[in-house]
Order: C-alpha cells, then sequence, then structure tokens
C-alpha cells in the first residue's frame, strides 16, 4: 500500500512541475489569430449593407498590427461588390473588426456572389504568428422587399402533354409559399392523371392545350417573404418563367434541377 502512495506522490508531483511551466504570456509569446465568424449570409438591400467580423490575437504589442487577408481562389465574388476596412489592430490591442460592405448594384440580378478570404499575415516581427486555418466565407445577394399584386406565370411542356414533376403521372405542382402559411400551387394539366384536373395536390391545375398555360396568384400587401420551389421535371420537358406584378420576367426555370428557385424581387 505504502508503495502506491508514493507512486501516486510522484506522478502528482510531476503533473503539478508540468503545469507550472505552462505560462500564457500576452506580451513576449507566439501569436494566435483567428476570425470570430467562419460563414455569414449577406442579404443588400438598395442601399448596401454592411457587417462586422473580429479577428483575435492573443498577443498584444506596443504598436499598431497590419491584418493582411488573400482571396481564396474558389471566390466568385468580383472587387466591385465589396470593400472591406478595419485592418489595423491598435497598440495595446487584443483584436480589431473588419466591417465588410457589399456592393447591391455590383451584384448579380440572380444568384449569390460569394467570397472567401484567408488570414494570411499579422504584421508583429517581434513574436511567432501562428494563423488557424479556417477562412471566413461570406455570400452576397440582392435583397428587395416583395411587390405586392398579380405575379403570372407562363408555363410550357415541350411534348404537348402536360407537367410531368415528381411522378410520371403527374406529381406535385410549382408552389409559393407565403410568410403567413398561404401556400399556392400550378401547373399544366396532365392526361395521364387518373382523373385531369387532379394533378396538384390542392386538386387544382391549369387546363391547357398540352403545350401552354398560363397562371396567376396574389400576392397581399404585408407579404415579407415567398418560397418558391420546384419538385422536378420527369422527362425533361417542362419550362415556365415568372412574371412580377411590373410586367418584368423575375424567374424562370427549364429543365433544370429542382429546388428552391431564385426570384429577383428587384424587378
Amino acid at each position: 500500500m505504502k508503495k502506491y502512495i508514493l507512486i501516486i506522490a510522484v506522478l502528482f508531483a510531476f503533473v503539478s512541475c508540468e503545469e507550472e511551466n505552462i505560462v500564457f504570456d500576452s506580451e513576449n509569446g507566439q501569436t494566435f489569430a483567428n476570425f470570430s465568424e467562419e460563414s455569414i449570409l449577406v442579404p443588400t438591400p438598395a442601399e448596401g449593407a454592411s457587417i462586422m467580423v473580429d479577428v483575435f490575437v492573443t498577443t498584444k504589442a506596443d504598436s499598431d498590427r497590419t491584418i493582411s487577408l488573400e482571396v481564396d481562389p474558389s471566390s466568385t465574388a468580383t472587387s466591385d461588390q465589396y470593400t472591406i476596412s478595419g485592418l489595423t489592430i491598435p497598440a495595446g490591442a487584443f483584436q480589431t473588426t473588419l466591417t465588410i460592405t457589399s456592393n447591391f448594384d455590383a451584384l448579380p440580378a440572380l444568384g449569390r456572389a460569394n467570397l472567401v478570404l484567408n488570414l494570411v499575415d499579422v504584421s508583429d516581427p517581434s513574436n511567432d504568428l501562428v494563423l488557424t486555418d479556417t477562412p471566413l466565407e461570406l455570400e452576397f445577394f440582392r435583397e428587395c422587399p416583395i411587390t405586392p399584386g398579380d405575379w403570372v406565370i407562363n408555363m410550357t411542356d415541350s411534348f404537348g402533354d402536360g407537367w410531368q414533376t415528381s411522378t410520371g403521372n403527374g406529381g406535385a405542382g410549382l408552389t409559393v409559399t407565403l410568410d403567413d402559411g398561404t401556400v399556392f400551387e400550378v401547373g399544366l394539366c396532365s392526361p395521364y392523371d387518373e382523373e385531369v384536373g387532379t394533378f396538384l395536390t390542392e386538386g387544382e391545375c391549369t387546363p391547357n392545350n398540352g403545350l401552354e398555360g398560363t397562371a396567376t396568384i396574389t400576392i397581399p400587401e404585408g407579404t415579407t417573404s415567398a418560397e418558391w420551389f420546384f419538385p422536378g421535371d420527369q422527362y425533361g420537358e417542362i419550362g415556365f418563367e415568372i412574371i412580377s406584378p411590373s410586367g418584368e420576367v423575375a424567374g424562370g426555370y427549364e429543365s433544370a434541377d429542382a429546388g428552391l428557385l431564385t426570384i429577383d424581387y428587384c424587378k
């Protein structure tokens, strides 16, 4: 028993000595640097948008230090679509706050611009520098309020037999879900349904000559969000365009992948 107690005492003394040797030095120690965030969505209204991200370091210095960033080759954003400021850590500080501002006019009308930033240097010759390999990823996209009124969906089917979406006998149609829970569903009736006119889950579809048809949905005043979803194109025959109340083409689809649709509410 005494032998075991002696071994435990020696181990404890060893661990205690090891712990005492670990000293955090915020002035002369190694400098670790990293972003405070990993990924951010940046919806951009007409007046532009700004977001703030901190860069932290573990040591302080007697003089200002400059942050160096690198745009990763995977980025799709162009230099006119954003600006970055705040690249200086003040003397005696452990962080700086980057301000990243997006430019509405330069962003694509549809889709998103992706910006990936790598932290490559913090000017401080007195300390060793260790950088995290986690980049900062930003996605810029235009954000406009939804225009209330009548939205027109012009639908086509190149084979002339109506829409077959998620199944060969029809399936669900294009759905529009508003923030208040209202759901619109549109599609061309298919003669392959057991009963023409039951193509959609709501029991309605647009009568047509097999090739084309038009449906209209009314988005009311006060609507803040609308999710447009297309379930798919079973045979690669379907097309449609979405016309805003102002008469502009705000979105569309032609034999592409299923999923959420990007609608340009700025039109």
